[in-house]
C-alpha cells in the first residue's frame, strides 16, 4: 500500500520531487502547500496545491505522516531550514527523495529527508547530514562530509574528502579540491575552482575562486 505524503512548496523543486517519488512507486501524492496564494486551488504535475503550511497539523491529525520539503535554496538556505524544522517539529518523517538512477554507496551515511537527484553520485564513505540536496548530475566524492541543510546544485563536483558546513551552498558547475574544509552558510557561486579553505560565511566566485570584497 502506497504511504500517502504531502509536499510544502509547490515550485520548481517540488516538480522534481514528485518525479522522483513517483519514479518510486511507493508514495501516494496528497497535494502541496505553499505560501504563494496564487498557487491555491491549482495544480504542480496533476498534484493539487491545497493551501499554506497551515493545513500541516490539520493533515497530520487526519493521518498524513510523511512529508518532503518542495522548497529548494538557491543561495540562501532560511526558509527551507525553517519548514523543515516544522514539519519535523510537528511529527512529520522526511521521506528520502533518492532518484532511481542516482549511484548512492552502500558504505555512504546518508541523514534525514535527503534530496539526491538524477545522475548524482555519491560515493565511498560519505556523509551526507540531514535535509541535503545533492542535484542533478552532481558528484560527492568519497569522504566527504556535508552537514544539515547542505545544497550541491547541478553538476557540482567535490573531490575527496570535502568538508561542507551547516547550510552551504555550492553552484552549478562548482568544483571543490580535494581535502577543502568549507565553513557554514557560504555560498559558492556558479563556476567557481575552489582550491583553499572558506570560512564560515563567505561568497566566493572565479577560478580560482576568491572571497568576493
Amino acid at each position: 500500500m502506497a504511504t500517502p505524503i504531502i509536499g510544502v512548496g509547490a515550485g520548481g523543486h517540488a516538480k522534481v520531487v514528485i518525479e522522483i517519488l513517483r519514479s518510486l512507486g511507493t508514495y501516494d501524492l496528497v497535494g502541496l502547500l505553499d505560501a504563494n496564494e496564487e498557487r491555491w486551488q491549482t495544480e504542480v504535475l496533476g498534484v493539487p496545491v491545497l493551501g499554506n503550511d497551515s493545513k500541516l497539523e490539520h493533515l497530520f491529525a487526519e493521518g498524513i505522516r510523511t512529508a518532503f520539503i518542495g522548497l529548494g535554496t538557491t543561495k540562501d538556505p532560511g526558509g527551507r531550514i525553517k519548514l523543515y524544522s516544522k514539519v519535523r517539529e510537528i511529527g512529520y518523517e522526511i521521506a528520502p527523495a533518492i532518484h532511481p538512477d542516482a549511484i548512492v554507496s552502500g558504505s555512504a551515511r546518508i541523514g534525514v529527508g535527503p534530496t539526491i537527484m538524477a545522475t548524482a553520485v555519491v560515493n565511498a564513505d560519505a556523509t551526507i547530514g540531514d535535509n541535503v540536496i545533492v542535484n542533478t548530475g552532481a558528484i560527492v566524492e568519497h569522504d566527504c562530509v556535508l552537514q544539515n541543510h547542505v545544497h550541491v546544485a547541478t553538476r557540482a563536483c567535490l573531490a575527496g574528502s570535502v568538508r561542507v558546513g551547516q547550510g552551504s551552498f555550492i553552484g552549478a558547475g562548482a568544483v571543490i579540491k580535494h581535502g577543502i574544509d568549507i565553513g557554514s552558510y557560504v555560498i559558492v557561486a556558479a563556476g567557481a575552482v575552489v582550491i583553499n579553505n572558506i570560512p564560515d560565511g563567505e561568497v566566493v566566485m572565479g577560478v580560482p575562486a576568491r572571497i568576493r570584497s
